[in-house]
């Protein structure tokens, strides 16, 4: 966080910071996975592209904190 406010890609310290970051974000859902993982250039296969669609079935900010989490791994900290 900065100046009071939660960064858009974190790291998030609350439930609040990340659901304020969400609220910035681009995209929802497994399409919010499929972006950061291709930001943070990583390669996916069906496997993995199958259990990312799982994973989107989790509550919105559960999905956005790994996104954050994914680009940040990557070094995409913008």
């Amino acid at each position: 966080m900065s100046n009071g406010r939660a960064s858009v890609t974190g790291p998030f310290e609350t439930l609040a910071d990340a659901r304020t970051a969400m609220a910035f974000g681009r995209v929802r859902g497994v399409d919010t996975l499929l972006l950061a993982c291709a930001e943070a250039g990583v390669s996916l296969g069906r496997f993995d592209t199958r259990v990312l669609d799982e994973l989107a079935d989790l509550d919105g900010d559960s999905v956005w904190v790994i996104a954050s989490i994914i680009r940040r791994a990557g070094g995409q900290v913008a």
